[in-house]
């Protein structure tokens, strides 16, 4: 044979791997040992530096700097991030679910709303809103962070003094 045949050959035998050969993907066994004829989830992974430490950003998700902006000010802090990304709405809504949580968010409100998800998350005096929606041609989804102080805000000050 050919180097080019053989080449063609072998692209092709790993497509048929990698897809299966009826081109549905392969199944998982659910939790009761039955077969799951769905195909496989790839779940989302953070990012490893995302431009706020404790708001994760799954890997693949872009910011739109022209639609995004964030302050700190004597221990408020505002966040409105846009992110645009390939990944299907529900998968996202399950990174947030999980990796919010090992941030230290806890989950207050989850909601579907006409086509968009909308989770509320709360962590000591800052209330956080995570809304997925769909996207366009060129990304699936779009996520907006919105990040506010809500509690009583410190004066510099009254952050210098030791706790009695």
């Amino acid at each position: 044979m050919r180097p080019m045949t053989i080449a063609l050959f072998l692209v092709a035998a790993g497509m048929l791997t990698v897809v299966g050969c009826n081109g549905e993907g392969h199944s998982a066994k659910t939790a009761s040992g039955q077969a799951d004829s769905s195909p496989l989830s790839i779940d989302l992974v953070p990012r490893a530096r995302p431009p706020i430490p404790d708001l994760p950003v799954p890997i693949g998700f872009k910011m739109d700097e022209g639609e995004s902006l964030d302050y700190a000010l004597h221990g408020a802090r505002f966040v409105n991030h846009k992110y645009k990304g390939g990944s299907e709405k529900l998968a996202v809504k399950r990174f947030y679910e999980r990796y919010m949580l090992v941030n230290r968010w806890d989950l207050t409100t989850a909601m579907f709303v006409s086509g968009d998800i909308m989770m509320d998350f709360e962590k000591e005096t800052e209330r956080c809103r995570v809304t997925i929606t769909d996207g366009t041609l060129f990304s699936k989804s779009y996520i907006y962070i919105r990040l506010w102080t809500s509690g009583p805000i410190q004066s510099p000050a009254q952050q210098a003094k030791p706790a009695e």
